[in-house]
């Protein structure tokens, strides 16, 4: 085996294993599981699934109250959902990363001859029945997300009536998911970082719309087949147009409902993403 690739598997293990160590949070109240996670010791991702379970578990049974909740506590309760849908989507990104390194580092051992050709097809397989796996799990939370969004959203607006048309409002506005034109022909990403996977490319003159990103990348949006992350600078982006209600209260609660719809749109794409490119046997190198 090379250096490249021990250095490659090494990087690999100690990010996912800080991670696991930064991340995983007790069970919280609600939470079908009623004791630690372990990684499973046969899985080079068990780590990251580790995780990515306990992320999900942060959306355990809603508060139980005696009356309609009141603003503050909703805010209180968006701005913690918020949180746990940013680490969410952390934790499976992660836990992706690690997916496509273990098919590189299959197509690195049987190239060096660590591993016999015929090695190689069988072991690609049982990665990708790991990944249908996680993109299973990442279904069965974003329905969660999903039921648990229609309480929150119906109790915004009893408290702040017309949230619902405001965001919806800014969202299918001109400024809410903008328009772009693609520079130069370019790739895009399943990840957004530069060694992810390539699920699909743009040609110069391109349109789509963008979704804010991290890393300095979007995710944009050119129809069914062309959906993928890219660099935000490979874009001419019409500005974003802001929805204000002229008051300073309820804007800071349209604000936080706003956020919790666009991450979990981000970790249900996300899920789409990972979902089409492993069906399709896409295991394009991204280098």
């Amino acid at each position: 085996m090379s250096f490249a690739v021990q250095t490659f598997r090494a990087a690999a293990l100690a990010g996912g294993l800080g991670l696991l160590a930064a991340c995983v949070p007790p069970a919280p109240p609600g939470s079908l599981r009623s004791s630690p996670l372990a990684a499973d010791p046969g899985d080079p991702c068990g780590p990251q699934v580790v995780v990515f379970v306990s992320a999900g578990d942060l959306f355990g049974e809603p508060p139980r109250r005696a009356a309609p909740p009141s603003q503050e506590e909703l805010e209180a309760e968006l701005a913690r959902e918020n949180v746990a849908l940013e680490r969410l989507q952390i934790a499976f990104d992660a836990l992706l990363y690690c997916r496509w390194t273990e098919v590189r580092l299959i197509r690195a051992d049987a190239e060096s001859g660590t591993i016999p050709p015929a090695e190689a097809p069988r072991r690609l397989a049982t990665a990708e029945g790991r990944l249908r796996r996680d993109v299973a799990q990442g279904g069965q939370i974003r329905d969660s997300l999903a039921a648990r969004s229609a309480r929150i959203e119906a109790a915004v607006e009893r408290v702040s009536p017309g949230t619902r048309a405001a965001v919806a409002a800014a969202r299918a506005g001109a400024g809410a998911l903008p328009r772009a034109v693609v520079s130069a022909p370019i790739v895009l990403r399943l990840r957004p970082d530069a060694v992810s996977p390539i699920v699909a490319r743009l040609p110069a003159g391109a349109q789509a719309t963008l979704r804010p990103g991290p890393n300095g990348f979007s995710f944009a949006d050119s129809g069914p087949q062309a959906r993928g992350y890219a660099s935000s600078s490979a874009f001419t982006v019409i500005p974003q147009v802001r929805v204000s209600s002229g008051s300073a209260a309820a804007d800071r609660l349209r604000s936080l409902a706003a956020t919790n719809i666009a991450r979990r749109e981000a970790f249900s794409q996300s899920i789409a993403l990972a979902d089409r490119s492993g069906l399709e046997g896409r295991f394009e190198p991204a280098s």
